[in-house]
């Protein structure tokens, strides 16, 4: 996990893919500049990192400006590589088959009661939601034209009614098994946090050969 940081202050969340490179949403980059952005890495307290590492580049996945729910994933790449060792590690990403309703894990930093920040890394356990059923729960969007649901994608929702995702988790891991299988990409419009809603993520995996073909293109 990373604490991904705008003059100092928590944006977003991301993963470790690479000894320069940053996996996190689209939407979390959108109108930034690398200049402002930076890494926390080593820690589980977004305000007390132990490693600063600044970013030279931002990759995202097609247009900036793109709907949240396609193609919402973005690279990062730091200036200098990350040195690994017992809190510096890299996640690896799955194409596995998940079952639905199989547990899965999102960990990233939120924000408490009244907007003050809880600095530490939440994690919070949901369940895979199929595609059809994630396409029926958001039948009135789709039709509406508001909404697209693809293999792209990955839907999970909360065991629990007054739980869910709140923005501060944006770009960070959906996990199965170790391995991670989405980027938490959409908290659902108009919410702060999704209690017991349906979310849609990007899907790693979907974007594998894109990964890859940016991380070559850019290892100058």
């Amino acid at each position: 996990m990373v604490s991904l940081q705008i003059v100092g202050q928590h944006l977003c969340s991301g993963t470790i893919i690479g000894d320069r490179w940053i996996l996190t949403a689209r939407h979390c980059v959108v109108r930034v500049m690398p200049c402002c952005l930076s890494v926390i890495v080593g820690t589980n307290d977004s305000e007390k990192g132990d490693i600063r590492h600044d970013v030279d580049r931002i990759l995202p996945y097609g247009s900036l400006n793109a709907s949240f729910t396609k193609d919402n994933i973005a690279l990062l790449r730091l200036a200098s590589p990350l040195k690994f060792g017992k809190r510096v590690r890299k996640i690896k990403y799955s194409a596995a088959f998940i079952p639905d309703n199989a547990t899965l894990t999102v960990t990233g930093w939120e924000k408490g009661g009244q907007d003050s920040a809880n600095n530490n890394i939440l994690t919070l356990d949901v369940h895979h939601v199929a595609v059809d059923r994630c396409r029926a729960a958001y039948a009135k969007e789709i039709a509406s034209n508001l909404t697209s649901i693809s293999e792209a994608n990955l839907c999970i929702t909360a065991s629990r009614t007054d739980q869910g995702l709140c923005h501060d988790v944006s770009g960070g891991p959906v996990i199965w098994k170790g391995q991670q299988v989405a980027v938490v990409s959409q908290i659902m419009e108009n919410q702060t946090c999704t209690l017991g809603l349906t979310d849609i993520q990007t899907r790693v995996s979907f974007y594998d050969d894109w990964i890859q073909r940016t991380i070559a293109d850019n290892s100058d």
